[in-house]
């Protein structure tokens, strides 16, 4: 190959680096800056106990261990902070732009008989998902946010990236490569079963659609059009020979899947019996642990409450899900849209058709699969389409849908109309995306940041974390009133196990909850003003529900406590009024959350 022929097969290489760069850029400059929202302070919680000796099981609650057990790794070495939580969903998010080039055309040279170059994104179009990929405001809301959704869907994406390399160079190393990133996957989220099954659905259809793409009536005249009967027996001969040619891979592919399966998901310390560090030590058998690993989780997932009946109005959550896709992803549901219409006209890229299937399953399925339609899930509704919107963004740009006939004749007026509102959305994908990101990443969190879920503070709560970390030497914080009782403090020392019924109180202590391990604060409760009146000492810090703040008021002010309401949900749902003795708590002018050394030491209670 010449010189020039290598640059050019470099430069789009060098465009995905450079954007694989702003990735990472766009998710990781203040990443803690703003306050934890409560399904963040919930998981962070859990991850510190467990650093603190409560260990790691698998709990539906928190989803899979991925994360609890990555960030305790970086709570040990960063200390416990809202950056270090958040870290490795925004580097793994960051590094997604790097599978655009899996999905590249390979060159010719490397292709072989079992393999199909067709199968591959041209240097534009791979450009093209490296971007989206990096800008995609639903993508950089929530890498900046510790859930396991962002590391499940890029994770997929790779494992599929690396199934078409399989089959666009015919290389059995990459079956196996999918099959790590398919074993990294399943450890994140309980999703992974709805990735599994929209993509058994996809290989159908990219095996059932050259059979159907001639029967379609609005083909454009001239392409060929071969007896469906035939198209799809010579579809199965393909499918039997790439099947035949890859098999030998896919037992090394579910060992190494196997591999991360056991390390994230087999118990750590007093969690479960047997557990990882038994039999790393020899005391129990692996054969056991890796049982443990993967039929005992199924046994807890499927004894669960996700999979449970749903009785929510279909149209309500779909709406809302829809919404979310549009706003936090226009340019990929325009994109997908456009290849689609093309693919429909002109079948010619066999990726297209199965993926915006998955996507479709995906939007139609997830609104009755979900329990709340929460805008992160829109992350799984957007992956699949976005290889067929890196092929439809680059046929709307080369097509130049935006130049218009000044004065068309009156038979061409609904093709001009459609042309006019085709640039239109083109237009406004380009401006939404900058707005979007503005409006979410970039600022403090604003009432109309539709991609923020409700349990998002709106304000800064740094001053209730000081507090709380000031008070911690000197009682610590005690929780008043119903909305906060628990049967025993010690009982949220690990995530509820099936029957436990005294998460729904607890959840109602975030994010304050979250502060107090954070600072390593002991808690208490008191249900009434009586129990408030009998409590000595009462500790420097309490925590009141608005709803019986004046009860506590009655018996707290006279004392000399200063009441402050923070507001806790972003549209005013929710809101905690927090009673302080300024005169106990040890004002040193530093905030030890920040500068005092990583505390993941026992919890003093």
């Amino acid at each position: 190959m010449s010189r020039p022929a290598r640059w050019a097969r470099r430069r789009p290489v060098a465009a995905v680096l450079a954007l694989t760069a702003l990735a990472l850029l766009l998710r990781l400059v203040a990443l803690g800056d703003r306050t934890m929202h409560w399904d963040e302070a919930r998981v962070a919680y859990w991850t510190l106990r467990s650093v603190r000796g409560a260990g790691v099981a698998y709990r539906p609650i928190i989803h899979g261990p991925f994360l609890p057990i990555v960030v305790g790794a970086l709570f040990e070495r960063l200390g416990p902070t809202a950056f270090a939580a958040r870290l490795p969903v925004a580097v793994v998010g960051g590094l997604a732009p790097l599978s655009a080039l899996l999905f590249r055309r390979p060159a010719a040279s490397s292709t072989t008989a079992a393999g199909s170059a067709r199968f591959g994104l041209s240097d534009e179009e791979t450009v093209a998902l490296a971007a989206l990929l990096a800008v995609t405001p639903s993508l950089v809301y929530y890498s900046r946010f510790m859930r396991s959704d962002v590391p499940l869907a890029v994770f997929a994406l790779f494992a599929l990236g690396f199934a078409v390399r399989a089959l666009a160079t015919g290389r059995r190393r990459h079956v196996v490569a999918a099959g790590l990133f398919v074993g990294l996957a399943v450890p994140t989220k309980e999703n992974v079963l709805l990735y599994a099954a929209c993509a058994g659905g996809a290989a159908a259809v990219a095996v059932g659609w050259p059979a159907v793409a001639p029967l379609l009536p609005w083909r454009e005249e001239g392409d060929p059009r071969p007896a469906a009967s035939a198209a799809l027996r010579d579809s199965l001969a393909r499918a039997r020979r790439v099947a035949a040619h890859h098999l030998p891979a896919v037992p090394l592919a579910l060992l190494v899947a196997l591999v991360p399966v056991v390390f994230f998901l087999a118990p750590r310390g007093p969690a479960g019996d047997p557990n990882l560090g038994m039999a790393l030590a020899g005391d129990a058998g692996w054969l056991a642990l890796i049982e443990r690993a993967t039929v005992g989780t199924w046994e807890t997932f499927r004894s669960s409450l996700w999979t449970g009946s749903r009785s929510h109005s279909y149209p309500e959550y779909a709406g809302k899900l829809w919404g979310y896709v549009l706003v936090g992803a226009l340019p990929v549901a325009v994109g997908a849209g456009a290849a689609f219409v093309r693919e429909l006209r002109s079948p010619s890229r066999p990726l297209v058709v199965p993926l915006v299937a998955w996507g479709v399953a995906s939007l139609l399925g997830y609104p009755l699969a979900t329990d709340i339609p929460a805008p992160w899930l829109s992350i799984h509704l957007v992956v699949p389409l976005l290889v067929p919107a890196a092929v439809g963004c680059v046929a709307l740009v080369r097509e130049r849908a935006w130049e218009f006939e000044v004065d068309p004749p009156d038979a061409d007026a609904r093709r001009r109309y459609a042309r006019y509102a085709l640039a239109a959305l083109v237009v406004l994908s380009a401006v939404q995306v900058p707005l979007v990101l503005a409006a979410t990443s970039i600022t403090p969190p604003l009432y109309v940041n539709v991609l923020a879920q409700t349990a998002q503070p709106p304000e800064d709560l740094s001053p209730m974390r000081e507090t709380v970390a000031d008070a911690a030497d000197d009682g610590g914080v005690l929780f008043y009133g119903e909305e906060y009782h628990l049967p025993d403090e010690r009982v949220a020392d690990r995530p509820p196990a099936e029957g436990e019924n005294w998460l729904g109180w607890w959840l109602n202590r975030l994010p304050m909850a979250w502060y107090a391990e954070r600072a390593s604060a002991p808690t208490a409760h008191v249900g009434d003003a009586e129990s408030l009146r009998e409590t000595e000492p009462i500790p420097p810090v309490v925590f009141a529900d608005p709803s019986e703040a004046e009860s506590a008021a009655a018996v707290l002010e006279p004392r000399g406590y200063e009441r402050t309401r923070y507001e806790l949900g972003l549209y005013h749902e929710q809101a905690v009024v927090v009673f302080v003795d300024a005169s106990r708590l040890d004002r040193r002018g530093t905030d030890r959350s920040v500068h005092s050394p990583p505390m993941v030491g026992v919890r003093r209670a």
